[in-house]
C-alpha cells in the first residue's frame, strides 16, 4: 500500500534528525538563517575545495615570490641588485601585477558555474532548495575569498620583509598597491564567473577567459591609441600612451634614475604639461578598463592623470554589479 502526501501535510511531519521535541525549533531556525546559512556553506565549500588541491598554497608561494625577486631585481635595468624600498617596488612590480592578478581572477572565476553543469551537481544543488541566485552569490564569494587569501598574505609577508631589510617606513604606496590589486582581481573574477555562466563546458571557458585577458592587456590600448590618432588628439594620445603602456620599460627607467638624481625627480614626476592639454584627462577611456584604472592609481603623479575617489568607487562597482546581473541572468535561463 502507497500513501501520497501533499506538500502542506510533509511540512508537518516532524524532524527526525533531531530529537522530537527540538523539531519545531530547528525548522524555525533553518527558516530563518536559510537564506546567509546557505551562501555561507556554498562559499566556505569553495575555499576550503581549493585550499585542498593545493591553489592557495601554491598562490602564496608564487606571489611572495614574485614580490621578492621584483624588489631585488628591479634595478636590474638601471645596473643595481639589491632590496628595493617601497616606492620603486610599486614602479617595479606594477609591470608585473597588471599581468598576473587580472589572469587568476578569470582562471579561477571560469570553471566555477560550468564545472556544476559538466559534473551534473547543479541540478542536485537547486533541487536541495538553493536558489539560483544564492548558489551565485556563494560561488562570487568563495571565489573572492580565494582570490584575497593569497594575495593578501602574500603582500603582508613580502611588505614586512621590505620594510625591515629596506628600513623604509613610507609603506603608502604599497599599501595602495596591495588594496587595488586585490580590488581588480576581485572585478576580473566576476569576470570570469560570467563567462563561465555562459560556458558550455570548462575548454570553451578557459578559452574566453584567456581571449578576454588578452583583449584587455594588450588589445585595448592599441585601439584606444588608434582612435585618438586617427582623431588627431596629439595631446590626449600622448597622454594616454603613458598611461596605457603595457611595458613602463623607459618610463620604470626614468622613474628610478630620478630617486638618485633629485633635480630631474620633478620633471620625472610631470611626464604631460597639464597646460599644453587643455583638456581634461581621459578619464571616460580608462573606465572602460579596469586595468588602466589600476595603472593610473599606482603612478598618478608619473602619469598625470589623478583619477577622484568617486570615479574609482564608481567604475568598479559598475563593472561588479554589471557582470554579476549578466551571470544572474543567464544562471536563471539555464534550462535544466
Amino acid at each position: 500500500m502507497t500513501t501520497d502526501f501533499t506538500r502542506s501535510e510533509v511540512r508537518a511531519l516532524p524532524d527526525f534528525s533531531l530529537p522530537l521535541g527540538h523539531s519545531t525549533v530547528a525548522r524555525a531556525r533553518r527558516q530563518r538563517l536559510g537564506p546567509l546559512r546557505q551562501v555561507t556553506i556554498i562559499a566556505a565549500k569553495e575555499f576550503s575545495d581549493r585550499l585542498r588541491s593545493g591553489w592557495v598554497i601554491a598562490c602564496v608561494l608564487v606571489w611572495l615570490g614574485a614580490i621578492g625577486l621584483t624588489s631585488f631585481l628591479g634595478l636590474l635595468q638601471i645596473g643595481r641588485i639589491g632590496v628595493q624600498g617601497y616606492e620603486r617596488t610599486v614602479t617595479s612590480l606594477l609591470n608585473l601585477a597588471q599581468y598576473l592578478v587580472p589572469l587568476l581572477g578569470l582562471l579561477l572565476g571560469h570553471d566555477l558555474i560550468v564545472s556544476e553543469k559538466e559534473e551534473q551537481t547543479l541540478r542536485l544543488i537547486l533541487a536541495g532548495g538553493v536558489s539560483r541566485t544564492r548558489l551565485l552569490l556563494g560561488k562570487f564569494l568563495g571565489g573572492s575569498l580565494t582570490l584575497s587569501v593569497p594575495l593578501g598574505l602574500g603582500f603582508a609577508v613580502a611588505g614586512t620583509a621590505i620594510g625591515v631589510a629596506a628600513k623604509d617606513n613610507g609603506f603608502g604606496p604599497f599599501l595602495v598597491l596591495a588594496l587595488s590589486a586585490v580590488v581588480l582581481g576581485i572585478l576580473f573574477l566576476s569576470l570570469g564567473l560570467a563567462l563561465s555562466a555562459f560556458s558550455r563546458s570548462r575548454v570553451q571557458a578557459l578559452v574566453l577567459v584567456l581571449l578576454t585577458w588578452c583583449l584587455a592587456v594588450f588589445v585595448f590600448d592599441l585601439v584606444a591609441l588608434a582612435v585618438l590618432v586617427s582623431t588627431k588628439a596629439a595631446p590626449a594620445a600622448q597622454e594616454i600612451d603613458l598611461v596605457c603602456d603595457a611595458t613602463h620599460v623607459n618610463l620604470a627607467a626614468d622613474l628610478h634614475s630620478a630617486y638618485d638624481n633629485p633635480t630631474a625627480r620633478s620633471a620625472v614626476r610631470s611626464p604631460v604639461d597639464a597646460t599644453a592639454l587643455g583638456s581634461t584627462p581621459p578619464i571616460g577611456w580608462l573606465a572602460i578598463n579596469p586595468i588602466d584604472l589600476f595603472r593610473a592609481v599606482n603612478l598618478p603623479q608619473q602619469t598625470g592623470v589623478p583619477v577622484p575617489a568617486f570615479t574609482l568607487l564608481l567604475c568598479a562597482a559598475s563593472w561588479l554589479i554589471g557582470a554579476l546581473a549578466l551571470s544572474r541572468w543567464r544562471l536563471r535561463r539555464i534550462d535544466l
